[in-house]
């Protein structure tokens, strides 16, 4: 509308001559013809020397010389239509024989609003009536009314009265208002000379007040003041105003009759629907209005589910039907996947989520390989309050041990054709995961991922000691790298970028022989140093962190990817030629280029075509498997020599090579029988996984090693993140469709049952209390005390004004006698037996506060009163004891020793 800069009414005159509050400008036109009305409407003709766009820019009119009709009220923002060509203007008017002129004010400046042209659309049916009636009541008016406007100036010290009467032309539009009926008065001093605008009118039959919602222009002067005025105070009088008694009395009584009246409405659009509009439609609109008329109640589990389904179906066009049918928002859906429950092992509901996500996709995409691979946890012990269990111990899903959690396991599927990848279990174990259990957990999410339409065709794990024991159980070979899982075929791959970096470290501690030449890491070094002092060095990203990396650049994939580079080969070609590098170098200058090809074709990520020779994705062409099938030859030569001169056979680096090699040949194979025209192989890769473990610990304030807890935490959250990022597979209109006949075919019922709450099943919950700076660094006898003065004073803090057990507690403390039927000391004493018997044997079981609680509820106590809290202090004391037993192991276990790997109490 009215530009950032600009506040000046370019109209002649104007801004001199007409004083108002609030002006609104309009920009020139851009389009000529317009712009031509409207520099010769408003006598601006020396604009026609700068130009439309000139004049769009810098030049602007104010709302007082458009008529009211060319004003669009939409939500409030006043626009203009396309037609809207200033009309007034002032005139200069002569009176008598003077020569002066005046300027005077035409008219066509009415006291009027606009009405806006769309609303709130949970309007009332009172409303609309109310403006029908008004509608008939200016119908039926007398054409010959004259409105008279009075306008009276009234001043304390000389009283004067002046008045002018204007004939104002007959308008029977309903988008007028007369400003001039107020509902209240404008306030005044009497001190200060003030205006009074007061409307007489001939017929006014209605005099009940009514609030009138006005949102725009006024011509007037006097009623643009009285609406900025409006407009400033229009909160705090809605707040304060009290409608009146008759008006209640009757609302009281239509009530029922309009609700009865609009379902009788809904019933006959619902019928005309159905007898218009296709059936599809028709359901869906009947679903709609059916989500609108549900009480807004908490949705019940099902309900999100099904809205995930949604979402998965197609999720552009789930963002645009959300409103209509009162879906959960994808921020909603997220906190719904976050408060699952996700113990160690294979959960229900990530499966079931993941069924729905897998439906909506092709048959191609549904194809997945398998990566699991492990990570260093900081051994710690939680005590989750909503869950009620002790979170950091060994649990695989079905196996739990008291031995700390050292290590977790991370199962996670990822698409072969499509683009979706979901972390799909994790397993806390001690540090050595015994191998037949390790089998056990993949093979049972294999058949469980097969279960919901995801075919698994291969797995990529790590080359650990705990996968390569793995490998060995599973009979992995050169010859034959795969497995056999309910007569599916699954091929076994190492990850390639855990290959590059064996590959690296055996480089540096050996010399390679192949073919009669020689490979050696001494060659690197002395390139390195030649290559250093040029002026234009042929390696620049070649750095000392390459030949001596630290503990971080180890771990590094980057650093061994670089080495086994195309420019460091064409860099030692370079100084072979030029003989400041020994012909002997030819050999590592081909092992380094063969490694370079390798990797491209190994680690391909897209299908477009690319400057080197295997940089797009593998399609099983002639000199694809050509280079491989050499490839394999070049490992089967090369032999592994010590600086001692000593064939070492014990490394199988490049066994492993020759394993992923065939097991990519012959998934290959596999996808090409289901009409796949290439495979991104960088999806064989561990990169998503490894991708997962650095947003795990970033989330965990990036520690190397988080605790159990946070990994939880940050693992639930992933979960989530990964299910919703969700890009249909096919026609987005056909998934669009699909996702409409779902609607429209469920029935919105509501769910009586309400949804419990986490919180409100905490077993040990207490109000809040400061039990954790309690300091215990006292002798036995001194801390016990001290736990007892604490619990006895926070339960005064419940039961309060209680004599009796004001007089309890005060004989407690001062009393170094006690007598042994009442003694709150002995009740603590005997909690804390029960506690020390029992704690050790259930730390590892679910429902841990609960179980204890039950035990502790068996002691016997006599209060001193019937009120006394006897089951908050039960609860205080577990809370209590759980938390400093779990806080002394945890420091514990900061120590740098192995030998406390049990609950020591």
């Amino acid at each position: 509308m009215d530009g950032p800069n600009t506040r000046w009414c370019s109209a002649p005159g104007c801004m001199m001559n007409i004083k108002i509050m609030k002006r609104h400008f309009f920009r020139f036109p851009k389009e000529r013809d317009r712009w031509l009305d409207w520099i010769k409407a408003c006598d601006r003709m020396d604009l026609m020397v700068f130009g439309p766009e000139y004049a769009n820019l810098f030049y602007r009119l104010c709302h007082l010389h458009f008529r009211v009709e060319m004003f669009r009220n939409i939500e409030g923002k006043i626009y203009l239509s396309k037609e809207a060509v200033p009309s007034i203007f002032l005139k200069p008017l002569q009176t008598g024989n003077n020569t002066s002129l005046t300027l005077f004010q035409p008219i066509s400046f009415v006291n009027i609003f606009l009405k806006p042209q769309s609303r709130n659309k949970n309007l009332s049916t009172d409303l609309s009536s109310e403006v029908k009636m008004q509608s008939i009541k200016s119908e039926e008016r007398s054409t010959s009314d004259v409105q008279c406007i009075e306008e009276t100036y009234m001043d304390t010290l000389t009283p004067s009265t002046s008045s002018r009467i204007f004939l104002k032309q007959d308008c029977n539009n309903t988008d007028v208002i007369d400003l001039t009926s107020m509902d209240f008065p404008i306030p005044s001093t009497p001190t200060i000379p003030s205006k009074t605008i007061s409307v007489c009118a001939t017929q006014n039959g209605d005099r009940t007040p009514k609030r009138r919602y006005w949102n725009i222009s006024t011509q007037t002067p006097e009623a643009w003041i009285y609406v900025d005025s409006f407009f400033q105070e229009k909160r705090q009088m809605e707040k304060s105003e009290i409608r009146a008694d008759s008006l209640v009395v009757k609302r009281r009584k239509t009530f029922h009759a309009d609700k009865e009246r609009d379902h009788i409405n809904l019933d006959e659009f619902k019928t005309a629907c159905v007898n218009l509009l296709p059936h599809n439609s028709a359901l869906l609109v009947s679903a709609c209005i059916n989500a609108c008329e549900k009480s807004k109640t908490k949705k019940s589990f099902e309900d999100k589910q099904f809205a995930l389904e949604l979402f998965f179906m197609a999720s552009d066009a789930y963002r645009s039907y959300r409103p209509l049918c009162l879906l959960p928002t994808v921020r909603q859906l997220w906190r719904h996947i976050r408060n699952w429950d996700m113990p160690p092992g294979l959960n229900d509901n990530v499966f079931n989520a993941l069924r729905l996500k897998i439906k909506s996709l092709t048959s191609q995409e549904r194809y997945c390989s398998l990566c699991v691979n492990e990570m260093r946890l900081k051994p710690h012990l939680f005590y989750n309050l909503s869950r009620d269990r002790i979170i950091g111990f060994h649990n695989t899903g079905t196996e739990k041990r008291r031995t700390l959690t050292r290590k977790v396991i991370v199962i996670m599927a990822c698409s072969l054709i499509g683009d979706w990848k979901q972390p799909i279990a994790y397993y806390f174990h001690g540090g050595t995961c015994r191998t037949d259990i390790l089998k056990d957990l993949i093979f049972q999410a294999i058949i469980k991922l097969k279960s919901i339409g995801a075919t698994v065709y291969a797995l990529t794990t790590s080359t650990s000691p705990t996968f390569l024991r793995l490998s060995q159980l599973l009979e992995i070979s050169v010859e034959c790298p795969s497995f056999l899982i309910n007569d599916v075929k699954v091929l076994y791959i190492f990850d390639v970028t855990r290959l590059m970096r064996v590959t690296r470290n055996v480089f540096k501690t050996h010399e390679l022989y192949f073919r009669e030449k020689r490979a050696s890491w001494m060659d690197i070094e002395l390139f390195f140093r030649r290559d250093s002092q040029m002026r234009l060095p042929l390696a620049p990203k070649l750095s000392v962190g390459h030949l001596e990396p630290n503990k971080c650049q180890k771990v590094d994939t980057k650093y061994a990817i670089q080495v086994f580079s195309s420019s460091i080969a064409a860099g030692l070609s370079t100084h072979i030629a030029s003989g400041e590098l020994p012909m002997e170098t030819v050999g590592t200058m081909e092992f380094i280029h063969h490694f370079d090809q390798l990797f491209d074709i190994l680690n391909s990520s897209t299908s477009k075509s690319n400057t080197k020779n295997f940089g797009q994705a593998f399609t099983g062409n002639l000199q694809e498997m050509n280079f491989l099938q050499q490839t394999l030859d070049f490992f089967k030569s090369i032999k592994i020599v010590d600086r001692n001169g000593v064939c070492v056979k014990s490394i199988k680096c490049f066994d492993r090579w020759q394993m992923t090699i065939n097991a990519i040949i012959q998934l290959w194979n596999v996808l090409k029988e289901h009409q796949v025209l290439f495979l991104c192989t960088k999806k064989l890769n561990h990169e998503a996984i490894e991708r997962i473990f650095r947003s795990i610990r970033r989330q965990s304030g990036n520690r190397v090693k988080p605790t159990p807890i946070l990994f939880t935490r940050a693992f639930k959250n992933l979960v989530s993140k990964h299910l919703l990022e969700h890009s249909s597979g096919g026609d987005s209109a056909v998934n669009g469709r699909k996702m409409l006949k779902r609607i429209a075919s469920k029935s919105f019922s509501v769910s009586t049952l309400a949804e419990v709450s986490h919180r409100a099943q905490v077993v040990l919950n207490v109000p809040a209390t400061n039990y954790r700076n309690i300091d215990l660094r006292l002798p036995e006898k001194s801390a016990f005390k001290r736990v007892c003065e604490f619990l006895l004073n926070e339960c005064l803090r419940v039961h309060v004004n209680c004599d009796v057990c004001i007089a309890y507690a005060a004989k407690e403390n001062n009393s170094s006698n006690k007598d042994a039927s009442n003694s709150f000391n002995l009740y603590i004493s005997s909690l804390e037996g029960t506690f020390m018997r029992n704690f050790e044997k259930l730390s590892i079981e679910e429902n841990l506060g609960a179980q204890m609680l039950q035990l502790a509820q068996e002691t016997n106590y006599k209060p001193p009163c019937s009120d006394f809290p006897v089951a908050f202090l039960v609860k205080l004391f577990l809370r209590m004891r759980i938390y400093f037993t779990l806080l002394r192991h945890n420091k514990i276990c900061k120590e740098p020793r192995s030998s406390f790997n049990v609950v020591e109490l």
